[in-house]
């Protein structure tokens, strides 16, 4: 065991109750491992369009009211 982990037992240990929380939950948040991301980003798929189109910058919020980046099944 490392000097710094001994070191952090012995400060854990004197911790007041009310703090131990605070800390569990920093501890966890560090622990914790972030699910990646998928790849690529559903934002890729504007880039070509299917139906020939070339304006998509001016059709942004109709594509977006069209469900573009949700989850097809």
């Amino acid at each position: 065991m490392t000097a710094e982990r001994d070191e952090l037992i012995h400060l854990i240990e004197g911790l007041p109750d009310d703090q131990v929380v605070v800390v569990l939950e920093d501890v966890r948040r560090l622990t914790t491992t972030k699910p990646m991301g998928e790849w690529p980003p559903r934002f890729f798929g504007i880039g070509a369009s299917t139906d020939g189109r070339t304006d998509n910058a001016r059709r942004a919020e109709e594509i977006l009211a069209e469900g573009f980046g949700a989850r097809r099944s």
